[in-house]
């Protein structure tokens, strides 16, 4: 009984056969029966960094094209002597190859081989499915007809070989060479190779990663088969069977393929949209299209701000007795042409996945007053404008109690001019120069610098009374970078399609938002903020010609560092994605350090320089107390502070208005005192204005407590009445003591 229900299989499987050798002759006679659908398979897209390096790749089939005349050889012939050794001798299907496969069937009493060629295997990879029935096979075997029929052997080969999977994600010999042995294909030696041509077969048994005997012991057989099929000789098998491999490590390829996660997550999630607004689903582009993305991505910007964040930011802090956790996010770019040279987004994209760099709004703080102060000086203030740091009450109508500003501890300063007002982060004199200008002149700056968020003219506004991000913050600090001139935020330069064609190429969007004196003047104060100011700490971390600003909100829910050089502008927030409060802790202590070492890394192998200065520009001696001109009978040493032409104090300093000049109009020189006047001395002239290297008019001596950490303001949250806000307690400039000349660091 066994015996006949063998022969009758055996039959069955021999009309089978035949039936679909009918098939497939009749495919290729009857009209209509070549038509096959095109060969697209899904191609692996790659990104570049803006020096052409790859960083990361993204795909559904990690797969490349390659051409066949870029394959070795060797590796083309591994496969056909393994897989199909008749191959450029039959026309898809090999008869020999299918009788042992049916005896093979019969004996197992299963569909245990196919017997199928390489165009039925790749028939089956682009058109099938892997189920193994009767179907199936016949579906195969009529699309193997059409594929001789459509393309030459070499073609075929080609697909095949840009086709077939390796295990782990690899599709094709292209990806199979970079994930296994971290190389392209042409690079890859015959060893290599039949490794390679063995793992098809069984990716998940023939994996060198998963079983390294079983991968060895598969080459074996590849060579040998090399051998008897004449490509290779006794003596290159034995030399490629004693190669050592050295393998791709897994981890280390996965942990670089995470660098800059946060930065190409947002260029595929929104950067892409925008470049391509007619397409209905950019992410199949990306994921099946096999495009190459040129970004403006700096690897070595991207890893020291990665390692910043990792290494200078705590994981917790404390609040109300226990640990919170913090978050932060970095953005840096270069201020000639808006290229996002890194971008940090949290801790871990994997574990949150919420980009804060771009999507957190969040209080600046009082790094927000660097756009009121730009606003006075188009209104014709200057550095040496003076105001006072004192009690003051502003009426809010969209709040229902005065607004007043303090100083942090309520402790006021007196008399500063702007530039010891930004450097010492007074809170008083930046609410009284905003609502001076008025309300509206901080916004309508804010927004032509490079805030995109909607603001409100409110009198906190200058505080950090709204909600920005960080990409806002520093896009909206390189135009004082950059003499004036304002850029957006671009992250690709060039995309081109998996044959190179050009599908989209940027073209930088600079304006002049801003007179460059101005901006030379912002930027010149904003370096008295790293060299004796709230961030004087830092400045010694960057260790080149530097300018920034630090903040911190009410409760110090928000802690920020936005600051420059020539080259690169970056901003950094901390704070907890709750908002909570986050005692003791500023923007100098908490922000300022990642942010200055990150600084002095990304820019490690640029040659340091300092800040253009424009034309237009005069400098002159002042008072330091009154910021007027300095007379030569003041007892205190003069200053020398820059100013546009034209707007430079015209008079001298006096008593009562100076109280380091004496009081009468009497002729008094220390010459030879009010009792007696040297008839031959001159009465001096008032200097003309020159140009010389400015000071940071800031006193030396100031007696800062021991435990300062150069951090003296709290602004506040947005649009809250009942905040406060102000500076450290810093005792007044000293009234006995000169002012040294500032020193670019």
């Amino acid at each position: 009984m066994r015996r006949v229900t063998r022969i009758a299989f055996i039959i069955a499987m021999v009309v089978f056969f035949l039936a679909v050798g009918t098939v497939g002759f009749l495919a290729v006679t009857v009209a209509g029966m070549g038509d096959i659908p095109d060969i697209q398979p899904q191609l692996t897209s790659t990104f570049y960094d803006h020096n052409g390096e790859v960083i990361t790749t993204r795909f559904e089939q990690n797969r490349f094209e390659v051409p066949l005349e870029q394959i070795p050889d060797y590796l083309a012939h591994a496969f056909i002597a393994v897989e199909d050794h008749r191959f450029y001798n039959h026309h898809g299907i090999d008869m020999q190859g299918l009788m042992r496969a049916m005896v093979r069937n019969v004996q197992q009493r299963r569909f245990a081989e196919g017997g199928s060629t390489i165009t039925q295997q790749l028939a089956r990879n682009l058109f099938l499915t892997h189920d193994k029935n009767l179907t199936r096979k016949a579906q195969e075997m009529m699309l193997t007809v059409q594929l001789e029929r459509r393309f030459t052997k070499d073609e075929i080969l080609e697909n095949y070989l840009n086709t077939i999977y390796f295990g782990h994600s690899a599709y094709g010999v292209e990806a199979a060479a970079r994930t296994y042995f971290g190389k392209s294909v042409q690079d890859l030696t015959l060893a290599e190779a039949a490794i390679l041509a063995g793992i098809p077969r069984g990716p998940a048994y023939y994996s060198p990663y998963l079983n390294l005997d079983a991968a060895k012991n598969r080459q074996a057989v590849v060579l040998t088969r090399m051998v008897d099929e004449g490509y290779i000789t006794e003596d290159q098998r034995e030399e490629a069977l004693a190669q050592e491999l050295e393998l791709t490590d897994r981890e280390a390829a996965r942990q670089d393929r995470q660098l800059g996660a946060y930065f190409i997550n947002h260029l595929i999630n929104s950067e892409l949209a925008k470049i391509f607004p007619d397409e209905p689903n950019v992410a199949n582009m990306i994921y099946q299209g096999g495009l190459h993305v040129y970004t403006t991505l700096d690897r070595q910007a991207q890893q020291a701000a990665e390692n910043a964040v990792a290494g200078f930011i705590p994981e917790t802090t404390r609040s109300n007795g226990e640990d919170i956790p913090i978050q932060a996010a970095l953005v840096a770019m270069d201020p000639q042409d808006g290229s996002v040279r890194a971008l940090v987004g949290g801790r871990d994209q994997v574990a949150t996945g919420f980009n804060r760099a771009v999507s957190a709004r969040r209080s600046p703080g009082s790094t927000f007053k660097m756009f009121t102060y730009a606003a006075a000086l188009e209104e014709g203030y200057t550095p040496s404008t003076v105001r006072v740091s004192e009690p003051v009450s502003y009426e809010d109508p969209h709040q229902d109690r005065p607004f007043e500003p303090r100083e942090f501890g309520g402790n006021f300063s007196g008399p500063l001019r702007m530039r010891e007002a930004i450097a010492r982060s007074s809170n008083v004199v930046a609410v009284k120069t905003h609502m001076e200008i008025g309300p509206e002149k901080t916004k309508e700056m804010a927004e032509r610098l490079g805030i995109t968020s909607e603001l409100q003219a409110f009198p906190s506004l200058t505080l950090g009374g709204t909600s920005v991000t960080p990409l806002e913050m520093t896009t909206a600090y390189a135009p004082f970078a950059n003499q004036g001139i304002g850029v957006q935020p671009q992250f690709v330069t060039k995309i081109t399609d998996s044959n190179g064609r050009i599908l989209y190429r940027s073209e930088p969007r600079r304006e002049q938002v801003l007179d460059a004196r101005i901006s030379f003047l912002m930027t010149d104060m904003m370096k008295s903020v790293l060299q004796t100011g709230t961030g004087r700490s830092l400045g010694p971390i960057v260790n080149r010609p530097a300018a920034g600003k630090t903040g911190t909100s009410q409760d110090s829910r928000d802690v920020y560092m936005v600051g420059y050089t020539p080259e690169l502008v970056s901003a950094v927030w901390v704070g907890n994605d709750d908002n909570l409060p986050m005692p003791g802790q500023t923007g100098s202590g908490l922000a300022g350090p990642a942010w200055a070492n990150f600084m002095r890394e990304a820019l490690r192998d640029v040659p340091a320089r300092d800040f253009a200065r424009p034309d237009g520009l005069v400098s002159v001696q002042v008072c330091p107390d009154t910021g007027m001109l300095h007379n030569p009978r003041c007892s205190l040493d003069p200053i020398t502070e820059f100013f546009i032409a034209g707007t430079q104090p015209t008079e001298q300093c006096s008593w009562p208005e100076c109280e380091h000049c004496p009081q009468d109009d009497s002729p008094w020189h220390w010459d030879g005192g009010w009792f007696w006047r040297n008839p031959f001395r001159q009465e001096p002239e008032t200097p003309e204005p020159e140009v010389l290297p400015p000071d940071n008019g800031l006193p030396e001596d100031w007696d800062l407590p021991e435990d300062w950490d150069g951090e003296n303001e709290e602004t506040i949250e947005p649009w809250e009445p009942d905040f406060e806000e102000g500076q450290e307690d810093l005792p007044p400039p000293s009234d006995e003591n000169s002012e040294p000349a500032a020193q670019a660091i």
